[in-house]
Parts: C-alpha cells; sequence; structure tokens
C-alpha cells in the first residue's frame, strides 16, 4: 500500500479533521436520534453488562476489566479499519501527480473523519441542555428547570430549590469541559503522537499513523462506561470499578490543564481569576471525584458563586448569589476555554510531530 501522501500529509489531514470536526459541532450539534454512536456505544456497555454480571464480587470485578475492553474493541476496530481502507481505496481511485487531486482527496479524507471525530465530543450541545434551564428558570418555571436538568445530572432534582437548580447545572458544565470536549482531544492529538513516534522510529507500518480518531473512542467508550457502570451501589460496585478508576486516570492531565486554560479564558473576559486561583487551592479535593472538583472548584471562584450538592460539598465563597445568567456565562467560559486548549494543545502537539518528521 502506498501511503507516502498520508504521511506528507498527515500535519495537514489532521488538522483539517479538527477544523471539520469543530465546524460540524458548530452546525448540527447532538440531536437526539437513536442511531448517535455514544447511544450505540452506551447501549452496547448496557448488555455486556447484563450478560457479564454475575454477582460474584471478584468475578464481576475481572469481567468488569473484560467489560472495557470488549466495548473498546467493538467500537475502536472497526473505526480504525474504515480509516485505513477508506484512506486507501479513496487514494487509489483519485490518486495522481496532480495538485488538485491530491487535495481533493485530503479534504474529502478530512471533511469524513472530521465527521467521525464530531460525534465523540459535544460543544454546542452543553449548550444546547442547559441554556433551557436558566431560560425556565428566568419565567420562574421551577418543575421544567428540575425536568431539563434530571436529563443530565445523577442526583434527584425533584424537591431542588432554584439556588441548587443553579449550581447543578453550571456544576455539570464545569465538569464537562473535560469529560464532553478537552480530554477527547487531548487523546486524539496523543493518538497521533504515539503513532508518529512509532512510525518514524521503529518504522514500523504506515497504518500506525491512524491512532488518532480510536484513541479519542477510547476515552469516549471509557467516559460512557463510567456513567453507567461507575457508581458504588450494589449492582455496579464491581462490574464497573475498572471503568471508574480508568476514567479517572485518564482524565487526570487533560482535567488540570484545562483548569490552566479555564483560568485563562477568565482573564480574558475579566472575571475574578484571583478568586478562582483560591478556590481551587482550598477546595479542589473536597468532591468524591479526583478530577471534577477542580473544574468545579475554578468555575465557582471565576463566577464569585457557590456551588453546592446538598450533603456532599460546597465550592467557594458566595460572594453574589446564583443568578440564571451564570449559567450563560459558565458556558461562554467553557467555550472560550475549549478553543485555547485545542489550539494551544494542537500547536504544540503537531509542532513535536513536525520536528520528529524532519
Amino acid at each position: 500500500m502506498d501511503f507516502t501522501l498520508y504521511s506528507d500529509y498527515f500535519i495537514l489531514i489532521n488538522c483539517l479533521i479538527i477544523l471539520f470536526s469543530l465546524i460540524i459541532d458548530l452546525i448540527i450539534g447532538d440531536p437526539h436520534f437513536k442511531n448517535h454512536p455514544v447511544m450505540h456505544i452506551g447501549n452496547t456497555i448496557s448488555w455486556l453488562k447484563s450478560k457479564l454480571r454475575t454477582g460474584k464480587k471478584k468475578l464481576d470485578k475481572v469481567l468488569g476489566i473484560v467489560l472495557l475492553i470488549l466495548a473498546i474493541l467493538i467500537f475502536c476496530i472497526p473505526i480504525y479499519l474504515f480509516q485505513v481502507i477508506f484512506w486507501r481505496f479513496w487514494n487509489v481511485w483519485i490518486m495522481s501527480d496532480w495538485v488538485i487531486p491530491n487535495l481533493i482527496n485530503i479534504l474529502t479524507f478530512s471533511a469524513l473523519m472530521g465527521f467521525i471525530l464530531k460525534w465523540s465530543f459535544a460543544v454546542k450541545n452543553l449548550g444546547d441542555v442547559t441554556l433551557p434551564i436558566g431560560k425556565a428558570l428566568k419565567q420562574n418555571n421551577l418543575e421544567k428547570a428540575r425536568t431539563e436538568l434530571s436529563l443530565i445530572v445523577r442526583r434527584e432534582t425533584k424537591e431542588l430549590e432554584k439556588k441548587h437548580i443553579l449550581s447543578a447545572t453550571i456544576e455539570c458544565i464545569a465538569e464537562s469541559s473535560t469529560d464532553a470536549v478537552t480530554s477527547v482531544f487531548w487523546f486524539y492529538l496523543m493518538g497521533n503522537l504515539l503513532g508518529i513516534i512509532i512510525f518514524t522510529y521503529f518504522h514500523i507500518h504506515f497504518m500506525w499513523l491512524f491512532l488518532g480518531i480510536p484513541f479519542a473512542y477510547i476515552f469516549r467508550i471509557t467516559n460512557t462506561a463510567d456513567s453507567i457502570v461507575g457508581y458504588k451501589d450494589s449492582e455496579n460496585i464491581n462490574i464497573g470499578w475498572f471503568s471508574a478508576r480508568i476514567d479517572d486516570f485518564s482524565n487526570y492531565f487533560p482535567t488540570r490543564l484545562t483548569v490552566l486554560f479555564m483560568l485563562l479564558a477568565g482573564l480574558l473576559m475579566k472575571k475574578n481569576v484571583k478568586n478562582a486561583w483560591k478556590i481551587l487551592k482550598l477546595e479542589k479535593n473536597n468532591t468524591e471525584s479526583v478530577n471534577a472538583g477542580w473544574t468545579m472548584s475554578t468555575m465557582a471562584g471565576l463566577l464569585n458563586i457557590q456551588l453546592e450538592k446538598i450533603g456532599y460539598y460546597k465550592l467557594g465563597i458566595p460572594i453574589k448569589a446564583l443568578e440564571p445568567y451564570d449559567i450563560n456565562t459558565a458556558y461562554k467560559l467553557i467555550r472560550l476555554t475549549v478553543f485555547l486548549f485545542i489550539l494551544t494543545t494542537s500547536t504544540i502537539i503537531f509542532s513535536i510531530i513536525t520536528i520528529l518528521l524532519l
């Protein structure tokens, strides 16, 4: 197979994949239809759980490892092979020494792969599911706000007061900055970097250059598995322990990196960065999750508010009362954070790749 064109334009192709994925997200978002890839991932994980869980502690812990590995293999192998096969046959069909056909080849492949990458993250949808809650609260429609909130959080929402609805929504926005977006792109970039290192230093096949999107989906599958089986109730504590631990591990570095860009976004938006840094240092470990407290405490500090999950934690100093517009502000902060994160990390990683390819 001749993959020379792909290696020659590796950085351009992957930059275009990122660009196309963001454009598609901006235009389409995440329509709620039954064939959404993440829904298939979730359904598959639920099915695997029903088939593997035995109720025996030690065996279920082992089967929890099997569950996550099987889910990753079921989805990532087809995605990986599709990239390779599509490039090969599309490349042969339109291959030419002319510049224009090569450009068409690159653009077509990048657009399609951008479409596939897009379904592993969600920026626009984060606003689509949270901004209506703020709108409902502005209209004093608590029941509608509670119903909308129940679709995106695990906690019981039926009795929540206005301030706790606002808090839960902003917490979701802050935590989702990593779960829904930045960690996905981090793994996409790490997949590309690993592929280049193997290809360059070990002189192994060109097929290693296609690891970016599978790595992004490895994170998405892990995170989805955690949301389905990563609980400490009697049903999931054993079968879900591995997914929960791997999700914590995979989010560990991207979360802390994301916080730096949240602070930078806060600075650009003239928010209280000094307070955010103070709250981050004091309260980042006050949540059960080893990662969520970082982004949530930073968000609380930037907005001068206190975020509270009743009976679990309080993050931040209530310098001002929570208001519906804080949801909009939090979402704008995260959008800017995501932009800064992707722009900066992509520039750094692709610069390293450029050096490796010299």
